[in-house]
């Protein structure tokens, strides 16, 4: 399981390999309308990968960008759960970060530490919060609202922490791929 590798694919391929995927990594609430991850890749700010392993599909990763070389919200990220704590989540995202280093960096959400609705989620969002630090994702100082759930956000930066322009510039991808009114109605920033 050592060769992994990521392989930017089209949306077709995305809706024939990796939607069903999609759909039961996540549940309902947190997932994006179909026609929604189509618009947003047919305007070109959406990459979808797969991550493979020679032919077999270990995972999946949904990244948005509206720059060339500004940040990327890593918005889905999602290894099958056959393939789950071998350490292969880990190895694919530090391949994405090598890849994207020449970029300002990765953008990630994760809900809110201690805010889940039973034990069992507040465990889960424990260790998705500990699997970014360790690989060098930090806390940014401040949490995020959005469409009524809190997130903490982290990035993975190449270039110095303007935290203001990492704002700034993750409103401008949440703006470009919902509606800019959606996302001042559904958005805030919690210092």
């Amino acid at each position: 399981m050592e060769d992994i590798k990521l392989e930017e694919i089209n949306i077709k391929e995305f809706k024939k390999d990796i939607y069903m995927h999609y759909v039961e990594a996540f549940p309902e609430e947190e997932r994006k309308p179909f026609n929604l991850i189509k618009n947003t890749y047919d305007r070109g700010y959406m990459k979808l990968i797969k991550i493979l392993n020679n032919d077999n599909l270990l995972g999946f990763m949904i990244l948005n960008r509206i720059k060339n070389n500004g940040y990327a919200v890593l918005d889905y990220f999602a290894i099958l759960p056959q393939y789950r704590n071998k350490g292969l989540g880990t190895k694919a995202l530090k391949i994405l970060l090598e890849k994207e280093k020449n970029s300002s960096g990765i953008f990630i959400e994760i809900e809110k530490v201690g805010l889940g609705k039973n034990n069992e989620e507040n465990l889960i969002r424990e260790k998705r919060k500990k699997f970014y630090e360790e690989i060098g994702f930090k806390k940014l100082n401040f949490d995020l609202l959005l469409f009524d759930v809190i997130f903490m956000p982290y990035i993975f930066s190449n270039i110095d922490i303007n935290e203001e322009e990492i704002i700034k510039e993750i409103l401008n991808i949440y703006e470009s791929i919902c509606e800019k009114e959606s996302i001042e109605q559904n958005c805030k920033i919690i210092s």
